[in-house]
């Protein structure tokens, strides 16, 4: 009997703390059907965490609202774990690379100067995408795409590169003349 009596209140601590576990996962299981239920309806979750945010940011995408979207994967991003952020990182670069398409379709080569910063962001997402995950295959492929598109010449030497530490031009490093000086493969030329 004394036995009995000392274990008491350690069967007790324990009964306890199984119905906080169940109210707790009876929560949880609550919220995820909500979610899910949310999802299937296509209505915005309006949650902060990272999985909520993202959905919502898929959700934007869908409907046409990309700036609305793209701040939702910045958020979602900052919040959440490898695998989010690196889907979130993809999504942005996939969301930058249709914008460029779309407006050099609707308002053709005229509109470059507004698709170079698209391009640099889609190519700086895809990059932070491969950061977190180098064999991402789809975000090769995309960043890849993406460079064609608008190659980065960052590192090679253009005229205005030449001598940027001396004043003097050297003998040997006259600037080239016509089309050696254009970075990048002349179009039209062998």
């Amino acid at each position: 009997m004394a036995r009995r009596l000392r274990l008491f209140p350690w069967m007790l601590l324990l009964l306890v703390l199984a119905i906080a576990g169940l109210v707790w996962s009876g929560l949880n299981l609550y919220r995820a059907s909500v979610y899910n239920h949310k999802l299937e309806a296509g209505q915005l979750q309006g949650g902060q965490s990272a999985r909520e945010l993202f959905a919502d940011a898929a959700l934007l995408a869908e409907q046409g609202q990309t700036e609305k979207a793209l701040e939702l994967y910045i958020e979602a991003a900052a919040k959440g774990d490898d695998a989010l952020r690196k889907a979130a990182y993809f999504n942005s670069g996939n969301l930058y690379l249709a914008q460029s398409v779309d407006t050099l379709e609707s308002e053709g080569y005229v509109a470059w100067d507004k698709v170079g910063p698209l391009m640099s962001l889609c190519k700086e997402n895809y990059s932070k995408a491969l950061l977190i995950d180098p064999e991402w295959i789809e975000a090769k492929y995309n960043l890849e795409l993406a460079l064609r598109l608008s190659p980065t010449f960052a590192g090679v030497k253009t005229p205005n590169r030449y001598n940027e530490d001396d004043d003097e031009v050297k003998e040997d490093e006259k600037r080239p003349d016509g089309w050696p000086s254009i970075p990048g493969f002349p179009r039209g030329m062998p």
